[in-house]
Formats: C-alpha cells, structure tokens, sequence
C-alpha cells in the first residue's frame, strides 16, 4: 500500500500578518531555516511515501507553489487550483475526487502545509503505525501532546492507547485557560493537529452522508475541471457556489457522533510539532536571548523582556517593553502585545476593508518567470526592479496605458520590440512606446534584473495583453 499524501496550502494565514500576505501566505515563509514551510512539509514526505503529493492551493499562488518544490526536486502529483478559498473540507473532497481516479483504494495522508516537526523520524513512525488502522476501514486522527495548557487548540478526547493509537471519543473546540488546564492534568486529551488518514472513498462516502452540498458542489465542479500541465482547475462557477466549511466542523463530529460511523481512531505524536498559528508560537519555537527576547534583523533592544521583535528592511529600535510583538515588513508594521495577538486577523480585516493591497501582496511579487519588486510610485510613474530567472521570459505583451524604459543592471537580456529583437548588457538601457509588441527574455544561466520606469495614465497588472506566453497565460 502506498499512501497518498494530500498537502494542504490554501488559506490567507492572516495570523501571522505582516509576513505572511493573501498572495505570499504563511506555507511559504522561511521560518526558522533556508526551507520554507511548505518545502518541508513535502521533505517529511521521504521515506514515508513513494507516491508524489497532490496539493491544493489558491490560484493566485499556483507558479509560487510549483517552483518551490521543484526547488526541492519534488513534483507533486497535481496541484489544485481552488477558485475561492472554501476552508479544508471543500479542499480535501477535490483532492480525495482527484484521488480516486487514479486509485479506487488510495489512503490519504491530509497535511497542512504551516506545520513544523522538529523529529521527524519519530513522526513517520507514528504516521507508520496508524496505516493498518485506516487501510482496515478506518479514520485515524492525529493528536500532539500537549505541553502546556493551550486555549488556542481543539482538543481530542483519546481512550486507552495501544502501541501509540486508541479510540476518538470526542473532539472539543477551543476550551477556555481553566478548562485546557483540566484537560492537560487528566492527560485524557491531545491537541488535534488536524492530521487525518483515511480512505479517499470513505472520505467521500462521509462528506455525502454529512455535507451533501460540499459532496455535490465539488464533484460537479471537479467533473468539469481543465487541467494544463500539474495545474487541475475545477469549474470556478460550480465551486464559487460550494459551502466554505472546516473539515471538524463539517465533518469529523459529525462523524464522531454518528452511532453507525466508521472506527475513528487518534495516534499520538511527540515529534516537536507546532502548527505556527500566532506570533506566539512563532517567539516560543525562536531561541530567546538572556532577556526572553527572540529577534531577527537589524534590531536594539533596551530594557526589553519576553518579547518578539522581527525586522526584515529597516532598523528597529524598541525600549521600555514586555512582552511585545513587532514585526517590520518593506510595507506594513505590527505593533501588539502576546495578549492580544489572537486578534490580528481582526485587525486584517478591519484593514481589508480600507482596500489597502499590504494584506494581500508584499511589495515583492511573485510570478512564474520570477519577481518585480515595486520601488517607487507617483502621479505618472512607476519604478520596478524585475528579476527574470536564469531561462526564463515574460510574455509577449502590450499595454495600452503605459510605456516602458528599462536598464538592465545585472546580466544579460534580450529583447523583443516590435519585429525586431535586440540584445543588452549591463547599463545598457531600451524604451518601449506605449502600444508596442514586445518582451523580455533571459538567455543565460544566471539570473537577470532589470530597473523599469513605466510612465502614462494607469499601471494596474491588467492592462497587459499577452500574446504569447509560455506559462499558458496568454489572452
């Protein structure tokens, strides 16, 4: 039996908000080493899965999930593209669906894509343990530990284990401080990790039986899905009417409480695990200093205790303060307290609503050929630094409100403009009038920028025409 891992990385991760954005979420990040989330996500996979994972994920995020694990040699099986976020249980239905096809018996493995384990040996030997259970029949959960007693986790109430793995007698939301202190003493009770395992077709037999909407919205939308290379597109209309719901809430209580439901088991794992959910986990998987500090970046201190203080362009200066969070991006700046961490995704969306893009893009951005970083802005003008990666090129475009001056500043690029094509060094510059056929290509085997000053009346991303393209972007 080879299970089928299914890696889950939809989600704006507003939590960790200003570094983790709507189009550069928090699977993405680099937390604590060169591997983003994600990347790691896929490196616990070896040993433990010959099959290549399917992963579900945004749109908008498809290249940015593509090329980092091709950056890590692995390519997935496929990878979904969700119209609009509808949370897990949605995401895991298109995957299980997508499963079936090529294996009527596949076992999923379900990931999140923000997870962090520290031992990764001991949590493929849980993983391990707990295939019989789920090849048999079976739901087995997976639980952590708990080490403190957290009011920021759902709970699974475990009955007497054998061999790691007992019966799931309950699941609990979020308890109060009193009540994750009770649960922590009776040690009756684990952190859900929201790790499942189980049958693509009792997955599938469970979401028709307890969610029928999600169960018939996505199989529709799935059965009139396009795909185009890794890249699975389910019907966007169909999907866009699907119940946006949790795989617990949707799902596995209901499952838990029906008295003709499938063996649901719960595994145990002590690896290390922490699900980065809040800047508090973030400061306490950091390495603290004397004081209880964990920083990166150009950061001083002063009289500073127990706090977490993150820069990543400017020097940060903090005085007087326990307990703090600050956290400096190129666009945006968070100051809270622990305290009130919880609620930064209340203060995105409070932001959300003002229209500003800081939630939704760092001011570096992303695209299959590599990024532009936007420099600066005015009344008529746009500067941008663009990176194109080694053999890479943008496509053949137009723009009908702007035109173009770029200097190339590392590297070599060649040029298209009009009908002709030309190439440039380092500080050798063109200009593109507004209206005029061209594109950008590098040639070479390393990487090329380019400084590009846009002048004219409107600079938005959809005034591009694309002629030709080779990411099958093209209009």
């Amino acid at each position: 039996m080879t299970l089928q891992p299914v890696i889950l990385a939809g989600g704006p991760g507003t939590r960790l908000w200003p570094l983790s954005k709507e189009n550069y979420s928090k699977p993405f990040l680099a937390i604590n080493g060169k591997n983003s989330l994600i990347q790691e996500t896929a490196i616990r996979l070896k040993g433990l899965s010959e099959q290549p994972a399917i992963v579900v994920c945004a749109e908008s995020n498809r290249f940015l999930v593509k090329d980092q694990l091709e950056e890590i040699n692995h390519r997935p099986d496929s990878i979904i593209l969700e119209p609009t976020g509808k949370n897990t249980a949605p995401a895991l239905t298109i995957a299980a669906i997508q499963a079936v096809k090529a294996n009527a018996d596949a076992v999923l493995l379900s990931l999140h894509s923000d997870h962090i384990i520290k031992e990764v040996d001991s949590f493929q030997n849980s993983l391990r343990s707990a295939v019989p259970a789920a090849e048999s029949g079976g739901i087995v959960t997976f639980g952590i530990v708990p080490s403190t007693p957290s009011s920021g986790f759902g709970y699974l109430r475990k009955g007497k284990l054998k061999n790691g793995i007992g019966e799931l007698l309950d699941f609990i939301e979020k308890p109060d401080e009193k009540t994750a202190l009770d649960f922590l003493n009776s040690e009756q009770y684990l952190w859900n990790s929201g790790i499942l395992m189980l049958k693509a077709s009792l997955w599938l037999d469970q979401v028709q039986k307890h969610a029928p909407e999600i169960y018939e919205t996505c199989t529709s939308a799935m059965d009139l899905s396009t795909k185009d290379d890794l890249f699975i597109r389910p019907d966007s209309e169909i999907f866009g009417t699907c119940p946006s719901d949790a795989i617990d809430y949707a799902i596995m209580e209901k499952v838990v409480g029906d008295e003709k439901k499938p063996s649901c088991w719960v595994s145990e794992i002590n690896a290390g695990w922490s699900d980065m959910g809040s800047w508090n986990s973030f400061w306490e998987d950091g390495i603290p200093d004397n004081q209880g500090n964990v920083t990166s970046g150009d950061v001083f201190l002063r009289s500073v205790n127990d706090s977490l203080i993150l820069s990543t362009h400017r020097t940060v200066g903090v005085l007087g303060l326990e307990q703090a969070v600050v956290v400096e991006t190129a666009d945006s700046v968070l100051v809270t307290t622990m305290e009130h961490e919880q609620a930064v995704k209340d203060l995105v969306t409070d932001i959300n609503s003002k229209d500003r893009l800081s939630t939704d893009h760092h001011i570096k951005i992303h695209r299959p050929w590599g990024t532009y970083e936007i420099l600066d802005e005015g009344m008529g003008f746009q500067v941008k630094r663009l990176t194109v990666r080694a053999g890479e090129s943008l496509s053949l475009q137009v723009h009908k409100y702007r035109a173009e001056h770029w200097v190339v500043v590392k590297g070599e690029a060649f040029v298209t403009k009009g009908e002709n094509t030309l190439t440039l060094e380092e500080n050798e510059s063109t200009f593109i009038s507004q209206g005029e056929k061209h594109r950008l290509e590098n040639k070479t085997d390393s990487n090329l920028e380019i400084i590009e000053v846009q002048s004219g009346s409107y600079f938005g991303e959809d005034d591009i025409v694309r002629i030709e393209d080779k990411y099958s972007r093209a209009d």
